[in-house]
């Protein structure tokens, strides 16, 4: 039988052991508040929605940007059902993961178009199984990590519109990344305006290009042809503010440079006919009585128009057996050194053909310039004030020669 001395140093020894105990006790919960703690403050601001619900499906965790998401605080959230926040159809889609993930223990990775704010949030969201602390294989429910990719959505949407957009585009589309190792890219229409078999590389386009400015440039295919093309360079910026691109757009313009210039030259035919219709129309002889003719110049008196007037008027007199041709001037402009020496010689050759001119409609300033050419007035040329003077003077000569 154990001595008083012996039992008390067992009790003592009892006592140094339970103290042990609840100082490991205290540790171990401070350490495990703390941790909470920790694993709390890591949850709230973490940039992505944390949860986790029981069996049920109610929450049992709502982190901070969850709940703001939610339009609640976090204990607001705890112990509410997804249809207790959310719209009923979001909800169930939600629950339907939730219990599939529950009974088959398997973790599911899922997009989930939710409304929030009056416009619709794209998340992804890993959802698992959550397993007693005992490894019984017992799920208690389910956690889960959801990410808002909407703008990435977005993003995507625009990049598959505009590979679209690129792919189908009848200009040619070059684009080289400013990062060396970044790969190069090219759409079908460059390859076809080029020339270049349909799987040729990007960098076979881009040595072709290599050389030509922006512009409008005459290009020589690789198949010999020669076509018009014009290029348009441009950047693309990088992603805040990083290293982008420079893209380069090359459209054919061939037909439309050979439409052009088919163009300008039936203007240049046009404006030739109705030059030549003007000039015709502009020297009409007219028979005004028996070996009378007249002939009123308008506008202006170019070399052209000259040639084709002194032609009118000469062809005029032989057919019609002229003796007299009556020239008024009253309507032609800026008769000046270089017209009034064509009038001139017009007259001699009218003379030299046994005809007589009649001057008719002088201004100032065309005698001035006849009168410094040297005009000399003798019997084959008669001038007279108007037009009208001119008739009474020709027809009387033309009723003298009948008698």
């Amino acid at each position: 039988m154990p001595t008083v001395q012996q039992l008390e140093a067992e009790i003592a020894a009892l006592r140094a052991t339970n103290a042990a105990l609840q100082q490991a006790h205290e540790e171990q919960r401070r350490q495990l508040t703390q941790t909470a703690s920790l694993l709390r403050a890591l949850a709230d601001y973490a940039p992505m929605v944390l949860y986790a619900k029981d069996v049920d499906g109610r929450f049992t965790l709502s982190n901070r940007l969850h709940a703001t998401l939610l339009g609640r605080t976090p204990d607001q959230v705890v112990g509410k059902l997804e249809s207790d926040l959310l719209d009923a159809d979001v909800a169930a889609e939600i629950q339907a993961v939730m219990d599939r993930v529950v009974s088959t223990g398997t973790p599911s990775v899922s997009e989930f178009e939710i409304p929030i704010d009056d416009r619709e949030r794209v998340f992804l969201e890993h959802i698992f199984p959550l397993g007693r602390a005992d490894g019984s294989g017992n799920n208690i429910g389910i956690g889960g990590v959801a990410i808002d990719v909407t703008e990435r959505k977005r993003a995507e949407e625009a990049v598959r519109v505009f590979e679209a957009l690129v792919h189908h585009s009848p200009d040619g589309v070059l684009v080289r990344p400013n990062t060396p190792t970044a790969p190069m890219f090219c759409n079908p229409a460059l390859r076809r305006i080029l020339a270049l078999p349909p799987d040729a590389a990007a960098e076979d386009a881009a040595a072709m290009l290599l050389d030509i400015v922006p512009g409008t440039t005459e290009f020589m295919r690789i198949d010999g042809v020669r076509v018009d093309l014009e290029l348009t360079m441009f950047a693309i910026p990088g992603a805040a503010g990083g290293r982008g691109a420079a893209a380069t757009q090359v459209r054919d313009v061939t037909r439309l440079h050979t439409a052009i210039r088919e163009r300008e030259r039936q203007d240049e035919v046009i404006r030739q006919q109705q030059a030549e219709l003007i000039a015709e129309m502009s020297a009409q002889v007219l028979p005004l009585a028996h070996g009378v003719l007249m002939l009123p110049l308008i506008g202006t008196l170019d070399e052209a128009r000259s040639l084709h007037v002194r032609e009118a008027v000469l062809d005029g007199i032989v057919r019609h057996q002229a003796r007299v041709i009556i020239l008024d001037l009253t309507g032609l402009r800026a008769v000046d050194t270089t017209p009034a020496y064509r009038i001139i010689q017009l007259i001699e050759a009218v003379k030299m053909i046994g005809a007589r001119t009649v001057l008719t409609g002088i201004q100032p300033a065309a005698a001035v310039a006849f009168t410094e050419h040297g005009m000399q007035l003798d019997d084959s040329l008669i001038v007279l004030g108007t037009l009208q003077d001119a008739v009474q003077v020709t027809l009387a000569m033309a009723r003298k020669r009948r008698r």
